[in-house]
């Protein structure tokens, strides 16, 4: 299948955390139950930053939620290589489908609260999936599957969504009246964020193109055995 490339800042630390946490797990919780877990988790902080304009107070249910989509989502993988059952394509395919759609449920959710437009949290969105894209293709042409890039990966920007949403519970989400409405501190950093992902994708799409060619170009030449 492929290998896992994960390089985050967090990495080394969570790696460790997550491998006590699998260890301790009752026999009675297994990978699947992890990943439903996991995608409720995604639902439920897409409710809770939704449900916001109601109370600010459904900002805490979005933050219980990261926390279980990080737990489900990041646990799963490693109970199942603990206990010896790993299932690689099945793994593979049904982790990042629910990943996936987990997503949207998290930055949709976003984009219906206060905190943030909804067309400012698509265009995070389609940030997301590209570096996820990127992964994915990578995955299929070379055989590795890199999670993170320059230290970033899920983990960082769920704490980074995390502090912000409690930072926005506690003191307002930091909203300007604009001649476009309303915008966000968070709405102003995407838009770089967008364009540095963009421009990321495209470069990484022209250096793996080229080393690609070079390999495929030496296979193509090297020497045929006879027919």
């Amino acid at each position: 299948m492929v290998t896992r490339v994960h390089g985050s800042w967090l990495a080394n630390a969570e790696r460790r955390l997550l491998i006590w946490l699998a260890i301790r797990m009752t026999p009675r919780i297994g990978s699947d139950s992890l990943t439903l877990l996991g995608l409720a988790g995604a639902i439920l902080t897409g409710v809770g930053f939704a449900a916001s304009w109601a109370s600010s107070g459904m900002l805490l249910l979005a933050c219980l939620g990261l926390i279980l989509n990080w737990f489900g989502d990041s646990l799963d993988g490693t109970v199942a290589r603990v206990r010896g059952q790993e299932r690689p394509r099945y793994g593979f395919f049904v982790d990042h489908a629910v990943d996936a759609a987990g997503q949207v449920f998290i930055f949709i959710g976003l984009g219906l609260s206060p905190l943030m437009r909804l067309d400012t949290a698509c265009l995070l969105l389609l940030s997301y999936w590209l570096a996820t894209l990127l992964s994915l293709i990578r995955a299929v042409a070379t055989g590795t599957f890199q999670i993170s890039y320059y230290g970033v990966g899920p983990t960082e920007i769920r704490i980074a969504l995390l502090l912000y949403t409690m930072v926005a519970l506690l003191a307002g989400p930091f909203r300007w009246s604009t001649a476009i409405g309303p915008v966000s501190l968070i709405d102003l950093a995407c838009i770089p964020i967008f364009l540095g992902v963009f421009i990321l994708f495209l470069t990484m799409v022209w250096i793996e193109s080229r080393q690609l060619a070079l390999v495929d170009n030496a296979a193509a030449t090297g020497p045929r055995r006879d027919i």
